[in-house]
Order: structure tokens, then C-alpha cells, then sequence
């Protein structure tokens, strides 16, 4: 597993904060980790949480901030 790169992070979300870049990089998460969070994210499955409770914590501070990303933090 390879962790992301700054132009991975870009390439999954487009422009977002430098600091969101920065904490995704600094997560260790990996492209294929980013993209399944976001996909969860978008499709409700962290609305209940269960769910959310069940993941470890690099993929909940993953979720945390894609969710602000989703809830329209300011984009670079």
C-alpha cells in the first residue's frame, strides 16, 4: 500500500485547502483508502453511527475530513 501524494489528494477531491491536502498526506492513507471513504461518505453510509464507530482511526479522520470537504469548506 502506497500512501497518497499531495497530487493524488487533487486528483481524487480537485482543488481542495492546502491544509486538507496536507492532513490527507500526513493520514498515511492510501489512494485506494481515500477513494472507498469518499464513496462511503457520499452514499450515506456514515450517516448511521455504527458505522462510523466501526472504522479505525486513520479511515475516521479520513472520513472527518472529506466530510468537511462534502460540507463545503472553502476550496483552494
Amino acid at each position: 500500500m502506497s500512501v497518497v501524494t499531495p497530487v493524488d489528494v487533487l486528483a481524487v477531491l480537485g482543488p481542495v485547502s492546502a491544509i486538507v491536502v496536507h492532513e490527507m498526506v500526513r493520514s498515511r492513507v492510501s489512494a485506494a483508502e481515500l477513494r472507498e471513504a469518499l464513496r462511503r461518505l457520499r452514499h450515506g453510509e456514515m450517516d448511521e453511527f455504527e458505522a462510523y464507530a466501526e472504522l479505525d482511526d486513520r479511515t475516521r479522520r479520513v472520513v472527518d475530513l472529506l466530510g468537511s470537504v462534502e460540507a463545503g469548506e472553502p476550496r483552494a
